[in-house]
């Protein structure tokens, strides 16, 4: 045979052996995690058709296979952390604890986002009592897995509530995981007693990059249990520190914050009200920079558009504000309310605001009796009937503020 031919010959040879490498590699990654024997007929040391095999043999209880497989599979990648999760599953059902951890942790470092190896080790720390790992592995299947704290909502309870790991949640919660706003929402309707959840609640307060709206569930706990100056001075630790200027008996009753900057039950709570249009009117306010205007298409509404709550001692008590009406006509008008939040009782009405004139201050004395640790303030239509709430024309209000009456 001439070399020429049998350069081509060898020639041929290599690219059958490349095609055969390339269909084999091919077959292997297709059928790897479904049909995993069918990708080690392809490829007898296919990385993860091994680790797939190791899986459904453990799956089985077949431990020695499992072995074998994740051993090679650890042989085709030493780097795949899955196959020492295997070895580590196949040595705690084996009996040797010790080596299992061993495995587990060497398994998470190389796989850090392998479920089963932090949800061992998460069970792992909370059966002796190791706080910080414990909050860690909870951590991590979390973020990986939002969903799984349906799961694991009765050990993420306990956590926060336990003076050991209460920390490290407080801290695992401070940088802000997914899994926080639901997490917060689910502690807060708990069975765990309200004592117990303060604590945890208070510690949280002081993390940095916590919104209000995330407090609510706990505020709306407070409030329904009438823990109503708990709720308050949790809910006032929480506003931004541009907004803390605006405290006091009523918060912003000057309206010079944005009504969207608005969070919580102590600030203005707002509704979309029909044939009513609401709105802050910058440059209007008597005081300040703004005030609160609402202009009326002259149809029945059903207008009860500003509240908020209110956590006044028992005493003699004024509210005081500034308004303006052009053309204000409804059967009677609008007012203020105060109840009382404990049984939802009518402290007072002001006198109705109707008709047209400038500004002008008005007030209103009223009344907080003991038992009254909560109460809401709203402007509303006092109707009896529904013919009572046709109104028409518009109002400004501003400068509102609550004293203690003086005689």
């Amino acid at each position: 045979m001439t070399r020429s031919a049998l350069l081509k010959s060898a020639l041929a040879a290599l690219l059958l052996a490349l095609a055969w490498a390339v269909l084999s590699l091919g077959m292997a990654d297709h059928y790897a995690k479904t049909q995993p024997e069918r990708a080690l007929f392809w490829r007898s040391q296919h990385p993860e058709a091994l680790y797939q095999s190791a899986e459904v043999a453990a799956g089985r209880g077949d431990w020695a296979s499992a072995r074998s497989f994740a051993e090679r599979g650890l042989k085709a990648n030493p780097l795949d952390g899955r196959n020492l999760r295997v070895l580590a599953q196949a040595a705690a059902a084996q009996g040797k604890p010790e080596l299992a951890l061993e495995l587990f942790q060497n398994a998470s470092r190389l796989a850090p986002r392998d479920l089963p190896s932090h949800a061992w080790l998460l069970e792992h720390a909370l059966r002796n009592r190791q706080a910080e790992p414990a909050v860690r592995h909870l951590d991590t299947l979390l973020r990986l897995r939002p969903s799984l704290l349906e799961s694991l909502k009765a050990q993420a309870a306990a956590m926060a509530v336990n003076p050991a790991t209460q920390p490290f949640m407080v801290a695992a919660l401070g940088k802000a995981p997914p899994w926080r706003g639901a997490f917060l929402a689910s502690l807060a309707q708990s069975q765990w007693p309200t004592q117990e959840l303060a604590g945890f609640f208070l510690a949280l307060s002081t993390a940095s990059g916590l919104e209000p709206s995330e407090f609510q569930p706990w505020l709306t706990r407070l409030r329904n249990e009438k823990r109503f100056e708990q709720a308050y001075v949790t809910w006032a630790n929480l506003i931004p520190e541009a907004q803390r200027p605006y405290l006091g008996n009523v918060f912003d009753g000057g309206f010079e914050l944005m009504p969207e900057t608005y969070v919580g039950d102590y600030a203005w709570r707002r509704r979309t009200v029909d044939y009513a249009l609401t709105f802050w009117t910058a440059g209007r306010g008597t005081v300040g920079e703004s005030s609160y205007m609402v202009q009326f298409e002259g149809q029945r509404s059903p207008f009860m558009d500003l509240e908020q709550s209110l956590v006044l001692p028992p005493g003699q008590w004024q509210l005081r504000w500034r308004a303006k009406a052009n053309q204000l006509n409804s059967p009677r008008g609008l007012v203020w309310r105060v109840v009382c939040e404990n049984d939802n009782q009518a402290l007072a009405d002001s006198e109705p605001m109707l008709g047209h004139y400038d500004w002008r201050e008005l007030h209103m004395d009223f009344t907080v009796p003991p038992g009254c640790a909560g109460q809401g303030l709203s402007l509303l239509i006092p109707a009896r009937i529904p013919a009572e709430t046709q109104i028409s024309g518009s109002l400004w209000l501003d400068a509102l503020t609550i004293e203690p009456r003086t005689e």
